[in-house]
Formats: structure tokens, C-alpha cells, sequence
């Protein structure tokens, strides 16, 4: 996973980033008007010197806000979904036995969250994600992945999975990829309409079709 939109807003590597962007289309806009100086505004610098120098330094400026830019990119982390979600989601934080805290996980760990929360999404559309198979796949037994996911997250594995489906639900609600609730559903491994409305409801405090209603 790239780094996305649920990184989490209170990190200065994102600030710094922020207002790099904000002044990197200014840049672009000195190199694109340095095509237009004349002789005028450098009397003594001859017309196509004074484009060269102009040109040269802000495009050199450019360069090196890319260069910032690919850095900053490079030493983000990336963060699991489910910390983003526990943060922006009373319900979710209700449904953890203890808090999340990010700063207390270590690296190899948020690491493996990762790992985990991709086999997930892979399967996201079959109605039993067993935990036989996650397991399986991150090389560990399923005592283990029951262990960790409860200690890491303080939330049973199918709690777990189950947020993250609605989660992706959601996107695809908002993202108008399908028309009706029912294929929504489907899509996120439910085929119970009824009970898929229910736990979105209560994840989110909007029923998917209110949702769904809102983006025609």
C-alpha cells in the first residue's frame, strides 16, 4: 500500500510536505514567466542572458523542492488503515478493548499490520475470510495471528476484518462504484443485504443507503 489519505494529519513530515506542494506551482509559474523577461527589465544583462540566468535559478529551485518532495515521500512510513480509522471512528474506538496507540507498536509490527491488512483486503469479497488461511499466509500459526491482532489492536480477529470490510464498503459507497446496496454488499463478501445495512449503520451512524442516495 502507498502512502494514502488516512496517514495519520498530526505528523510534521506531512506539514512539511504540505507546504513544499504549496509552493511548488509558484515555481513553476516563475519558470514558465522567465520565457517572458525582456532586455527592459534586466538592462544590463543582454535579452537572452538574462532568460538563460532567470530560467537556470528557478528551474535549479524546482529541482531541488523535488528532490525534497521525493524525500519526504521516501522517509514517510506507512501506516496500516486501521489506525486511521480507529483515530476518524468512535465506534471503532468503542469496539477496542483498550486504546491504539501507534507510538507503541513497533516497526516490525506495523509491518506485519500491513502484511495482514492486505491478504484481508485481497479476500475482501468472500463471505468467510478464514483465519486457517491469513494465517497460512503470514507465516504463523492461527494462535498467533489471534494473539497479535487482540494485542496490537485489542480487537478480535473477526471484529478486525470486519471493520476493514465495511471500511471498504464505504469507499466503494463513495466512489459511486455500484448502483444499488445489494452489490455493495456482495462486493465486501455479504450477501445478507439486511444484515450488511445493520453493522454499516452501526459503524458509521448513516445507513449505506442514505449514503448511497447522497452521491446521486
Amino acid at each position: 500500500m502507498s502512502v494514502n489519505h488516512r496517514e495519520l494529519q498530526n505528523n510534521p513530515l506531512n506539514q512539511v510536505f504540505q507546504f513544499i506542494q504549496s509552493i511548488e506551482r509558484p515555481l513553476t509559474s516563475l519558470i514558465e514567466e522567465s520565457h517572458k523577461i525582456n532586455s527592459f527589465e534586466l538592462s544590463k544583462i543582454g535579452e537572452d542572458d538574462s532568460k538563460e540566468i532567470i530560467f537556470s535559478n528557478s528551474l535549479e529551485i524546482k529541482e531541488l523542492v523535488d528532490q525534497v518532495l521525493n524525500h519526504i515521500k521516501s522517509s514517510q512510513e506507512e501506516l496500516p488503515i486501521i489506525f486511521e480509522l480507529y483515530r476518524t471512528n468512535e465506534q471503532i474506538q468503542s469496539a477496542c478493548k483498550e486504546a491504539i496507540n501507534p507510538t507503541k507498536i513497533s516497526k516490525q509490527d506495523i509491518a506485519w499490520l500491513i502484511a495482514l491488512e492486505k491478504e484481508v483486503l485481497k479476500n475482501i469479497d468472500r463471505w468467510e475470510i478464514r483465519l486457517s488461511d491469513l494465517s497460512y499466509n503470514l507465516s504463523v500459526s492461527k494462535r498467533q495471528l489471534n494473539r497479535k491482532i487482540q494485542n496490537l489492536l485489542h480487537l478480535t480477529p473477526n471484529k478486525y476484518i470486519r471493520i476493514l470490510k465495511l471500511d471498504k464498503a464505504k469507499q466503494l459507497i463513495d466512489e459511486f462504484r455500484y448502483d444499488t446496496i445489494s452489490q455493495v454488499a456482495y462486493a465486501v463478501g455479504y450477501h445478507d443485504t439486511h444484515y450488511f445495512s445493520k453493522l454499516f449503520f452501526n459503524q458509521y451512524h448513516i445507513s449505506p443507503r442514505e449514503l448511497l442516495n447522497s452521491k446521486r
